[in-house]
């Protein structure tokens, strides 16, 4: 998991307005950085959306050998990115208008502007310096109070506030910027201390969930499930507000889908989340926006496929058919695309015990359940108990074959598991850093962060599902037997 000052520093660099996207059609923003401290780095500049998906890439250029460098791209509307140069040596907040020039020199890691808005840019980079020092208080002290009392919690809060005090002064007092750039800069330091209130309830929510289970008792009706949530309408242009608002909603949700899930209530989840929405009346000219938010952060969940997020974005798709967040919906959906039943099995490499490299694919003309584990994960060593049973039951099938792939960085660790534990039948595997380059290739390709995980590839060697069931499931079901018959 990201620290949360990587987060934060991310979060506060990549401000954009809502809808604001490049465009052939645009007129030409040019950006000319001098660094000589950057002769041969990288330079990115990068918008975030509105939905909690990934950042996108504007551009993408290289300092040359004397340290300068120019973006040039077309731009249809106000645009606020991120520019980061190398592996973060130097970042800051652009505010860019169509047709914008602007000149930034940067010096010993100080940031002079000159050209177009000149001033506004300089703003935005003193608003980055005011989050790193927020965010370095923040880290040692927000831990302290999430389990306080309210009263210390207000306290806590309070002293936030304190940090976008002088900037604030600056920005109010500077005549030589507009109004509108005034308020936009107003309200991009009130964002620092409205966005730590949201992050505090968000942790409280997490930590009750982790503790208890769940972080409030819902009533059957779900009418109170955003009791303790409000929106603020007019934050809704600045990206940082809805990365905060996306975290906030996350416990919420998944308050009701346990919720759901220990009631034993057969409301499919989408419906499921609708129904509270929609029994909140606050949340009325909001609907559309929060169920895009769910299914945003659905993509990204661990037991979700593409069958299962297809189902959900259709279910969207017929409530609102015009809704100008099916195009974002969908191109995240399509990179789940190679992972779809029927579609070829991504190459899976590995070692065995003995150091002899194979593969998944010379494996094909068998069904095979895939087992990715590793000896330090406890739900992963406990299915294996389930495994052995289930490799008992289809003993008679050696056209079924169990392929444990780990991904212990510890070899011998590995090797000396498996030596003491010799009733785990099946073809053991090792994928990670000496095997591969990637050390993360079987997760990356299939898309997954937690272990364990089960993946099911039929004969032909095409995927029937990057999310099987475990062991433990399927050791009381015919399921595999279905599977064998084909």
């Amino acid at each position: 998991m990201k620290s949360v000052t990587y987060i934060l520093f991310t979060i506060i660099a990549i401000y954009s307005f809502i809808n604001c996207v490049s465009s052939s059609k645009g007129k030409q923003t040019k950006i000319n950085i001098s660094c000589r401290e950057c002769s041969g780095m990288e330079v990115s500049l990068t918008r975030f959306s509105e939905l909690p998906l990934d950042p996108k890439n504007v551009y993408k250029n290289q300092f040359d050998s004397l340290g300068n460098t120019r973006i040039e791209f077309a731009q249809d509307d106000t645009l606020s990115a991120s520019l980061v140069i190398g592996e973060w040596k130097f970042y800051t907040t652009l505010y860019l208008e169509p047709g914008s020039d602007i000149d930034l020199t940067i010096d010993n890691g100080s940031f002079k502007f000159n050209g177009d808005l000149k001033i506004v840019n300089s703003y935005y980079k003193k608003i980055n310096l005011v989050a790193t020092d927020l965010q370095e208080y923040v880290n040692p002290n927000l831990m302290k109070v999430i389990s306080a009392s309210s009263l210390e919690q207000r306290a806590y809060l309070d002293s936030v506030s304190k940090f976008g005090t002088e900037i604030k002064k600056q920005i109010e007092s500077d005549n030589s910027i507009s109004n509108y750039y005034q308020e936009m800069l107003l309200n991009n330091v009130s964002n620092l201390e409205i966005t730590q209130r949201m992050y505090l309830d968000t942790r409280v929510d997490i930590n009750n969930i982790g503790d208890k289970g769940r972080s409030v008792v819902l009533d059957s009706t779900l009418s109170n499930a955003f009791e303790d949530f409000s929106l603020q309408r007019k934050y809704f242009r600045y990206p940082n507000y809805l990365w905060y608002l996306h975290r906030r909603l996350e416990p919420i949700f998944n308050n009701i889908l346990i919720y759901r899930y220990e009631n034993n209530i057969k409301t499919g989840e989408y419906e499921y989340i609708k129904m509270a929405v929609v029994k909140d009346r606050k949340l009325n000219d909001y609907q559309e926006f929060l169920m895009a938010i769910f299914i945003g952060q659905m993509l990204s969940d661990d037991e979700m496929d593409y069958n299962s997020e297809l189902k959900l974005i259709h279910s969207f798709q017929k409530d609102y058919p015009q809704s100008k967040y099916l195009k974002e919906l969908n191109s995240a959906l399509a990179g789940f695309y190679p992972l779809k039943s029927g579609v070829p099995l991504k190459e899976i490499e590995m070692h065995d015990i003995n150091g002899k490299a194979f593969s998944v694919s010379s494996l094909k003309g068998n069904l095979l359940y895939i087992d990715v584990w590793a000896t330090w994960c406890g739900p992963c060593l406990d299915e294996l108990e389930y495994s052995e049973k289930l490799s008992k039951k289809y003993a008679g099938h050696p056209d079924l074959k169990f392929v444990y792939v780990s991904i212990d960085e510890d070899k011998e660790k590995w090797k000396k598991f498996l030596k003491k534990n010799t009733r785990i039948k099946g073809l053991h595997g090792i994928q990670n850093a000496e095997v591969v380059a990637d050390s993360n290739m079987i997760k990356r390709l299939y898309k997954f962060d937690g272990i364990p995980r089960y993946i099911l590839i039929d004969k032909n060697g095409n995927i029937v599902t990057t999310n099987a069931k475990r062991p433990s499931e399927l050791v009381s079901s015919n399921y595999l037997h279905s599977l064998l018959s084909l």
